[in-house]
């Protein structure tokens, strides 16, 4: 930031000119001047000052280990609008994707069209069933999901192959789970950032106008494999356990 600015919009520190978000993760408020000081930038001023100000957020962030965070913060500054895929691994150590994925198992285990599909099945006989779930969840404010994504969606399709043997069913098959989200703002919504309040998506589009960041799509990938047996009992409930 040119430090004559500074001089005629306030009397700012160049030191605060990236205080403007204060440390949300370790629950230390902004610059009430910065803020102020913020307030008086025109469009490409203010893209600037958040720039820097995202910038240091990404140095905060990796301080408090949440580098997941910070990379994507990071991937969608740099511009390149590719697809990220995100860690299954990093995905599955949130218990906001552990519960989203044990939803849509649920689901599957009591799914109403697979009774349907296994009333079709006579004894002996093998069939493919296919069918999906999607869940929409939301990172705590207080875990780094939040500063990834928001809100997400993890899309479960099944994939079963089903031998009708006498009172039994026999499955193979597997689960594939797909998480996704795009990494976007838009006009007139906002994110609640703890310490520092609602941050409006309408600022981070500046940083999109004038400074080259872009949005991007981000993805995540697992599956679970299954062998079960299992019965349906005369009021057509079945016992299939897949967690």
């Amino acid at each position: 930031m040119n430090e004559k600015i500074l001089k005629i919009k306030t009397d700012l520190n160049p030191s605060e000119y990236k205080n403007l978000f204060g440390d949300p993760f370790w629950n230390e408020q902004g610059s009430s001047k910065a803020k102020s000081f913020y307030l008086q930038l025109d469009e490409k001023e203010k893209a600037l000052m958040l720039k820097a100000n995202y910038l240091e957020m990404i140095k905060k962030a990796r301080e408090r280990n949440f580098n997941m965070a910070a990379d994507c913060l990071q991937w969608w500054l740099d511009g390149t609008g590719f697809t990220k895929n995100i860690n299954f691994q990093w995905l599955r150590g949130n218990n906001e994707v552990l519960v989203a994925e044990n939803t849509n198992i649920e689901r599957f285990e009591k799914d109403p069209n697979l009774i349907t599909f296994l009333k079709t099945l006579t004894d002996g006989k093998t069939d493919n069933y296919v069918a999906h779930f999607d869940r929409i969840f939301t990172g705590g404010i207080f875990r780094e999901l939040y500063y990834v994504c928001g809100t997400s969606t993890i899309t479960s399709t099944c994939y079963f192959h089903i031998t009708r043997k006498k009172n039994n069913f026999v499955l193979s098959g597997k689960i594939i789970h797909k998480w996704w989200d795009r990494y976007d703002w838009h006009k007139g919504a906002n994110a609640y950032i703890p310490n520092v309040g609602y941050v409006k998506d309408s600022d981070a589009l500046l940083v999109q106008k004038y400074c080259g960041a872009r949005p991007y799509e981000m993805r995540g990938e697992w599956q679970q494999n299954f062998n079960k047996t299992f019965q349906m009992d005369s009021s057509r409930n079945i016992n299939l356990k897949l967690r």
